[in-house]
């Protein structure tokens, strides 16, 4: 034991000396562990890892709705001048009116030998017209006044049916559709009249015209629209040859006529209200 002391006041550690009190207090064990450099000791540290903080999810962007779709403006209701100019354009007709006019004598023949031809095979209108041209010629004049008494039979019942149908139709109408005709059919148009109204004077013309297809309507065949058509023409050469003095009697006639036109047409304006359309 004092070896180790003196052993130990031998080493000198350090410049102080050791107290007996603290020599003795000193174990063996502690004075070489004394003696021994210290080794570092070195105390592990555990990592802590920091908790992870939780990854906010993404917010999911908003899909816009698709945009609603514009309403469709309202088409305008047409106004009455639009409506009425759509109405004067248009190809059909604002009323159902009679037929324009009674069929003449060679149109009643016409018919009857149609369905004749028909019945036995013809059906090509042609070879009908033809065939009823031919057959019209080689009528006789007794043959050829009966289908004209059929035609004035059937005329005056036109007549009787036009006038009860004006009675019953309103005039305004009436003038609307002959200004839709006009514009749709210009110069061809053909305009619905007044049945009561008196008919228009004939000129000396006109006159000479229809002396001249009586005159020559036995040899031409009078009715067939080919040699009606022929007379006519042969009757607008003949009256460019006619002198003043051969005029004369037809301008006398055309005196009566436009005569007779105004005291016609002044009983009618009297007595006969037309509905408070003006048509011609």
């Amino acid at each position: 034991m004092f070896r180790v002391i003196g052993s130990f006041s031998a080493l000198r550690v350090s410049s102080r000396v050791l107290t007996p009190s603290r020599a003795f207090s000193t174990t063996g064990a502690s004075l070489v562990a004394a003696a021994k450099p210290k080794r570092k000791t070195t105390v592990a540290v555990k990592k802590t890892t920091k908790a992870k903080t939780p990854v906010k999810a993404k917010k999911a962007k908003k899909v816009k709705a698709a945009p609603k779709p514009k309403p469709k403006p309202k088409k305008k209701a047409p106004t009455k001048k639009e409506q009425l100019d759509a109405m004067l354009s248009s190809k059909r007709a604002l009323l159902k009116a009679p037929k324009s006019r009674a069929p003449g004598a060679y149109a009643v023949f016409l018919g009857e030998f149609s369905k004749v031809q028909r019945q036995q095979g013809m059906t090509t209108v042609a070879e009908i017209a033809r065939a009823c041209s031919a057959s019209w010629k080689q009528l006789g004049e007794s043959e050829k006044h009966q289908y004209q008494s059929k035609a004035d039979k059937l005329g005056a019942e036109y007549e009787e049916t036009l006038r009860k149908w004006w009675n019953t139709t309103d005039h305004n109408l009436v003038a609307l559709e002959n200004r839709r005709r006009k514009r749709v059919d210009g110069d061809k148009a053909r305009l619905l009249k007044d049945p009561f109204a008196p008919k228009r004077p004939m000129t000396s013309y006109v006159l000479f015209v229809k002396d001249f297809v009586t005159q020559n309507k036995g040899a031409a065949g009078t009715n067939d629209m080919t040699e009606m058509s022929s007379l006519m023409k042969s009757a607008a050469s003949k009256w460019k040859t006619l002198s003043s003095a051969e005029k004369a009697p037809y301008a006398k006639g055309a005196e009566v006529e436009k005569s007779r036109y105004k005291q016609d047409q002044d009983k009618y304006l009297k007595s006969h209200t037309a509905g408070g359309a003006r048509l011609h």
